[in-house]
């Protein structure tokens, strides 16, 4: 089936989908493209990941059944990350999962997907050794988890707040809210919501209780603004639909509001490397997926093969690394890698597609941290691939809990 426009490609790449989006080519539209996206964000993620120094919290968020154990696939090092690539005990259509989102105890959250890697709505989270499946209602997608173990969510009409402990309960602010895509330590959500004339920004929530929010307005083009982090610092990521039809990375203070509105300022476009089995390979689109409190943030793009890789921001120095999950493997010449979050320690989360097209998830661990995911430190980079670790993470290393 044909992709008609960006919008489809923003549903199937996000969350689910990523097959069906990586087997087609987006054509630029006008500026009502996305307003659908939010209808099919059911079908997909991707998107963070933080670490607490030797504690792992999983969540007593209302579940579905008891903990089970998941299945580690494999353990690879490479380039200074080593990857425990995973899926949570899964149950038939799903045959794999999309890790979406870490919390600063190494806890992340998904959902599992079909042989069209579209989400089956059973969402977990947990750590690779070992899942729980959490009661997000029918047709819902957790997106986010934090260190308390509350998980946000939504199904492109209504956003949700699962608190540890306690039942599904509706965003009720903003009105019009969407989905949720992240929540931080700090209780902050962000995610998108449907405006009364029809656009749908970004907004910015203080905690579950607040009554007033802040409207995130796209850099430029039509309006449309996925909301997809926050760190502890207020620094807010995510991505938004340009004038050319596709989407590209943004970034925003919360202290920088006005009147409770903040436009997004524009993220310059990675130059894209190249890649072995892609010659000529052309950049398309990048969305930006989290951040953490030393303004390292994570994400992926998509280039003309309809493959994607993902990649680090440096928010400080303006910097991308490029890295992808070592098993990721071509299936009728497409290869995906997102990176859906980064923790405090610097390790990351995400999924990647195997050589039948089919998505796990996986988690990355820096050389020389611990992390409470998988009980240990990562491999020991050769020297070329230190430079992939970047300052920000670096810098991490030392602090475990808060950068600034």
């Amino acid at each position: 089936m044909p992709i008609a426009n960006a919008d489809q490609l923003l549903a199937e790449t996000r969350r689910g989908n990523t097959k069906q989006a990586a087997e087609r080519r987006p054509t630029p539209q006008g500026p009502a493209l996305l307003a659908r996206e939010q209808a099919r964000e059911s079908k997909r993620r991707s998107r963070t990941v933080r670490l607490v120094t030797g504690l792992v919290a999983l969540s007593t968020a209302t579940l579905v059944s008891g903990p089970g154990r998941a299945a580690v696939i494999n353990t690879i090092t490479a380039n200074g990350y080593t990857f425990t690539n995973f899926d949570p005990p899964v149950t038939a259509p799903a045959v794999g999962s999309n890790a979406n989102g870490i919390s600063n105890a190494g806890q992340v959250v998904g959902t599992e997907v079909d042989v069209n890697n579209a989400s089956t709505f059973t969402n977990f989270s947990g750590v690779p050794s070992s899942t729980t499946f959490l009661n997000t209602g029918a047709g819902q997608i957790a997106f986010g988890i934090n260190t308390a173990g509350n998980v946000v969510g939504g199904n492109g009409t209504t956003a949700f707040y699962l608190p540890a402990g306690g039942s599904l309960q509706p965003l009720a602010t903003p009105a019009g809210a969407i989905n949720a895509f992240g929540i931080n330590d700090q209780g902050n959500i962000v995610g998108q919501f449907t405006t009364a004339a029809g656009t749908t920004p970004g907004f910015f929530l203080a905690n579950i209780a607040s009554t007033n929010f802040t409207t995130i307005n796209a850099p430029s083009g039509p309006n449309v603004v996925n909301a997809q982090g926050a760190n502890n610092n207020g620094l807010i990521v995510g991505f938004y639909l340009g004038t050319d039809g596709q989407v590209h990375g943004f970034r925003a203070n919360a202290a920088s509001a006005v009147n409770n509105v903040l436009t997004g300022t524009a993220i310059a476009d990675p130059v894209i490397p190249t890649v072995p089995a892609e010659p000529g390979a052309t950049f398309v689109f990048s969305q930006i997926l989290g951040v953490n409190d030393g303004g390292l943030a994570s994400g992926y793009y998509g280039d003309s093969t309809t493959s994607q890789h993902g990649f680090l921001f440096n928010t400080n120095t303006g910097t991308y690394t490029f890295l992808d999950d070592p098993s990721a493997a071509f299936h009728n010449g497409v290869e995906i890698t997102q990176i859906t979050g980064i923790a405090n320690s610097g390790e990351l989360a995400g999924f990647y597609t195997d050589g039948q097209g089919i998505a796990h998830s996986f988690v990355a661990c820096p050389s020389g941290v611990v992390c409470p995911g998988t009980g240990s430190a990562g491999a020991v980079p050769e020297p070329a691939s230190l430079a992939l670790l970047g300052a920000g993470v670096l810098a991490l290393v030392g602090l475990r809990r808060r950068m600034i």
